[in-house]
């Protein structure tokens, strides 16, 4: 007798006596029911390893069941079957509630075996890890040393998340620590003795792009004079993060989705694929919601990246956390630099919570470094960190006119600008705007270098 139970629930009492035998003959323990409900209980009281159940169901559907069973159990594997064949809105549903697999033909009991062995074989593969629940301690990186509760429960949860090879998509502002996250997911994964491959989607064209994640053949197109393995293959048994996925154009974003839905790859160049076990996190600055309702990114390849959701708060709504991090970097900056921080005025500390931080942590880190570089004395005061300091401009009962705000804003860049010895790339970050966009408001604002 095999060791595994199935549990069947389909309220077409024939379809159910089918499952029945064909899973039996193959040494499966099953358990069958018509009732949903009834399923639930029996799923609740038995020791159930892989459910399978229909769809379309009249007192709950496959889909509602699914969700109650995923509350119960999150790891336990459900394959829906249907026999008025799969639509994309089903399959989408289906897979936002976690379903495992669709089966579509229970008349093929080879198919039926298959996808069976599949569903139990991932069920082990995360059993197998469920000892390092209490056991996997890890250093928190000091982007998210503090109290705040939201870094705290994201903290909590990796142990869980790195047990399973769901895709991950992490969603935060620009510095507020995403590839971290993401490293320390691969860190404390059964991966974590294969390759981490970090590729940014908006740091090259979509051609390059296509060629660098997929790979090519030699000849594929002008100076490929060698077969190249792309990095979804070098990251093969192990992660793949993928930053700024919002940025990927539109035919890219349907190979990538041939990757996540049949586990291969096909290069630039050839027609035959490559099998490949690669988990895949993924991470945007954008509102990657807004981008599926605008049609710049596919639906479907959203639902299969957005299994688990990490949504990163930036700085500013971790006021209480900003003074340790803080000495944390003086801390640290200090000492790889050979100098001696005795005293920190207090106000310096309301000054950094007042500040919205648009760079995030990124950008404290810039500015305690550059502290420390320029420090001659023991003490940091206000007046170490200029482009810091709130520009109060007095709100008359009209408001603002434009003119007042456009004042406001070049004052702001003008401090910056200056602050970073006119290092544009580290203003952009600072200010939380594009490069492109500091550079075009430089010109409005007619800014010189002073």
């Amino acid at each position: 007798m095999n060791k595994y139970h199935i549990l069947i629930v389909d309220d077409d009492l024939n379809r159910c006596r089918v499952l029945d035998y064909r899973l039996k003959k193959f040494g499966y323990k099953t358990t069958y029911t018509t009732n949903p409900k009834d399923a639930l209980e029996k799923f609740k009281d038995e020791n159930i390893d892989l459910v399978i159940s229909d769809i379309k169901m009249q007192e709950m559907s496959g889909i509602e069941l699914l969700k109650k069973l995923k509350e119960i159990d999150p790891l336990v594997n459900v394959i829906l079957i249907t026999a008025f064949g799969k639509t994309q809105e089903l399959l989408l549903e289906a897979l936002r509630n976690g379903a495992f697999d669709f089966l579509e033909k229970v008349e093929d009991s080879d198919y039926l075996i298959e996808i069976v062995e599949r569903g139990l074989k991932n069920r082990d593969e995360k059993l197998n890890y469920l000892y390092l629940k209490e056991k996997v301690i890890f250093e928190i990186p000091s982007e998210f040393i503090g109290e705040d509760e939201k870094i705290k429960k994201i903290l909590k949860n990796i142990n869980d998340i790195s047990k399973t090879d769901s895709t991950v998509l992490i969603t935060g502002e620009s510095g507020t620590g995403k590839e971290l996250i993401a490293r320390m997911i691969h860190k404390n994964s059964k991966r974590r003795d294969n390759n981490f491959v970090s590729f940014n989607c908006a740091a090259l064209n979509p051609n390059l792009i296509e060629s660098e994640l997929f790979g090519y053949k030699k000849g594929a197109f002008t100076g490929a004079y060698t077969n190249k393995d792309g990095l979804i293959k070098v990251a093969d048994m192990g992660t793949l993060f993928l930053d700024e996925i919002s940025e990927m154009d539109i035919s890219l974003q349907a190979k990538l989705l041939r990757v996540l839905q049949e586990r291969e790859v096909v290069p630039v160049g050839s027609t035959d694929p490559i099998p490949v076990d690669v988990r895949i996190i993924s991470a945007t600055n954008k509102n990657i919601d807004d981008e599926v309702k605008k049609n710049n990114f596919r639906l479907d390849l959203f639902y299969r990246l957005n299994v688990i959701r990490i949504d990163l708060p930036p700085l500013r709504e971790r006021k209480e956390d900003i003074p340790k991090i803080f000495d944390y970097y003086v801390d640290f900056y200090s000492k790889k630099m050979g100098k001696v921080i005795k005293r920190i005025d207090p106000s310096v500390y309301d000054l950094l919570k007042d500040y919205s931080w648009p760079g995030n942590v990124r950008e404290l880190m810039n500015i305690v470094e550059r502290i420390i570089v320029i420090k001659d004395n023991s003490e940091i005061k206000k007046s170490d960190i200029p482009q810091l300091s709130i520009l109060k401009v007095q709100q008359t009962s009209k408001g603002f006119t434009p003119q007042k705000i456009d004042d406001v804003e070049k004052k702001l860049i003008e401090d910056t600008l200056k602050f970073y010895n006119y290092d544009k790339k580290q203003a952009s970050i600072a200010l939380g705007i594009n490069i492109s966009t500091l550079y075009r408001k430089i010109k409005d604002y007619r800014i010189e270098e002073s």
